[in-house]
């Protein structure tokens, strides 16, 4: 809850401050969840990092793992692939009779390594890597147990760089690579000194990455340890502009595909780059976060406020 209040101040931050010189009147409503926006009589809302600017339609499929992959892949936009599995003690009447596990093993027997995430999840919360079948059956549990009424499976991908795009109306607006967090030893220090003088923010999916690793291990001199397999920027990974050039127009591409394919207004798109150079969408976020990256790039106060600015030309259009 904590990490949420401190993201939607800061939007809250870069809002008003767009209002004031864009001449629109911002209301706090509902203490705090939603802002309202007022000009030439036209009212918007903003609901956490929610704009108007989606159809609710729309932000619903894009807030569902499984519901982006269908719609994707219906429009044959290049998506990574997703299996729905349901809970069978509260979405029993979508299972077969065969149950969900002949499902499980014949994914595992075909890529050898699964991703299990909840359907609705964010920040990369909920999402665990599976080496084995004992591992898949723990994290499916978990989940279920928790409450989720059904989840995704996914095929493990090797990702060279993950890149999220900010689009808006057709337009690509912004698109940045994301780093793994890593370190590098220098055969004397031990893993968990190495990464205490990261100075990591104390956050529960940080806590979750690092309760994996050994502490104690003395990786060898110039030797890379990957802290996480996550890009997320709340697990500590780095964020880089990407600039225009060939990858730059092939993202664009694909980005522009999908969010007409999604009839999406405005989002985050995350896209992934595969060893082999294959670009695949992630997925699609109606809520457009951009907190982190503001807070640790150069200039990234400035970048992201000028895709909310945009965002509001468009609401009041």
């Amino acid at each position: 809850m904590e990490e949420k209040l401190e993201e939607e101040r800061f939007l809250h931050i870069i809002i008003k401050e767009l209002c004031q010189e864009m001449g629109i009147k911002v209301e706090k409503l509902s203490y705090g969840w939603l802002l309202q926006l007022s000009k030439d009589g036209k009212i918007r809302h903003i609901t956490r990092n929610h704009f108007d600017n989606n159809p609710q339609a729309t932000g619903e499929i894009a807030d569902d793992k499984y519901a982006t992959y269908e719609v994707l892949k219906s429009q044959e936009v290049p998506v990574i692939e997703h299996t729905m599995i349901f809970n069978p003690a509260t979405r029993s009447k979508f299972i077969p009779e065969e149950g969900i596990w002949n499902t499980v093993l014949e994914k595992f027997l075909k890529y050898h390594k699964l991703v299990v995430k909840a359907n609705d999840g964010c920040q990369g919360k909920e999402v665990q890597l599976c080496h084995n079948v004992r591992e898949i059956e723990i994290a499916i549990q978990k989940l279920f147990y928790q409450g989720q009424a059904s989840l995704s499976i996914c095929p493990f991908y090797d990702i060279k760089t993950e890149y999220r795009t900010f689009y808006l109306d057709g337009e690509v607006l912004l698109i940045y690579g994301k780093t793994k967090p890593c370190v590098i030893g220098d055969g004397k220090t031990t893993l968990g000194e190495l990464i205490e003088a990261l100075h990591l923010p104390d956050k529960k999916v940080i806590r979750d990455n690092l309760s994996v690793l050994d502490m104690n291990i003395v990786p060898k001199k110039d030797e890379k340890v990957d802290i996480s397999w996550k890009y997320n920027l709340s697990g500590g990974a780095t964020a880089k502009v990407l600039n225009r050039g060939e990858l730059y127009q092939k993202i664009e591409r694909l980005v522009i595909q999908a969010g007409k394919a999604m009839n999406m207004n405005f989002a985050t798109i995350d896209v992934i780059q595969t060893v082999e150079d294959e670009l695949y969408v992630m997925e699609v976020n109606s809520g457009v976060c951009a907190t982190i990256f503001a807070q640790t790039i150069e200039g990234g106060y400035e970048i992201v406020k000028g895709v909310y600015r945009k965002a509001l030309e468009a609401l009041f259009e």
